[in-house]
């Protein structure tokens, strides 16, 4: 006898935050909640591929087509993963220069090391960009969008929670929200600290007319 198929209160789960953003841990999240979940850049593959009729959530990438995911398949649920602007861009020129001790390419390496300010100015601009488009199509319909700061939670748990309540589903207080992809300790060769790293992101803050307090700031 075959088994029932569940039916959920949604169609989908779109992660539509920036890569470096904890979406390693809503992936392994999901996977916890026993939802099928694809995490790779989805953000560049068209919504006509056979992909999506595969999995129900969907992580990682860069700028997402939020609207045309929400005309494609209707009923579903958007969550911006983010975190305080600094950490962030931290996270990410230090994800560059992991890739390149380890002699990894790809397309964020190669717009740091073309030029590292100009690089760092745009990923700024881009998700202030970004996050205010968000922000402005899905002011009318809040239910459908979930703003969320894993990054620096307090409380796994409770940020477990609010992902379960916003998806409506079950509770479930066995499950924690996972650590993925944390910063190697001790001190990679060839990678900055933090501390080290902050100082470009301030820099290029000062160039776009930004105050320093701009660091913290998460969404939008």
């Amino acid at each position: 006898m075959l088994a029932r198929a569940v039916d959920y209160p949604f169609n989908k789960v779109f992660c539509i935050g920036f890569n470096k953003t904890g979406t390693s841990s809503m992936d392994r999240l999901f996977r916890g909640l026993g939802l099928r979940s694809f995490h790779g850049y989805y953000s560049h593959i068209p919504v006509s591929d056979p992909l999506y009729a595969g999995y129900q959530c969907f992580s990682d990438g860069d700028q997402h087509d939020f609207a045309l995911l929400d005309r494609t398949f209707p009923g579903s649920r958007f969550i911006v993963t983010t975190r305080p602007l600094g950490d962030w861009l931290a996270s990410r020129i230090r994800h560059v220069e992991l890739r390149r001790t380890l002699g990894a390419s790809g397309p964020m390496r190669q717009e740091y090391d073309a030029d590292p300010r100009t690089a760092v100015r745009a990923w700024i601009q881009r998700r202030l960009e970004y996050h205010r488009r968000v922000a402005d199509y899905f002011a009318a319909r809040p239910g459908t969008l979930l703003v969320l700061d894993i990054c620096t939670r307090p409380d796994p748990a409770a940020t477990c929670a609010a992902i379960t309540d916003f998806l409506g589903l079950p509770r479930r207080p066995d499950l924690t929200l996972p650590h993925e992809n944390a910063q190697r300790a001790p001190r990679e060769a060839g990678v900055r600290t933090r501390e080290e790293v902050l100082a470009e992101a301030v820099a290029a803050l000062e160039d776009l007319g930004l105050p320093p307090g701009q660091l913290t700031a998460v969404f939008p």
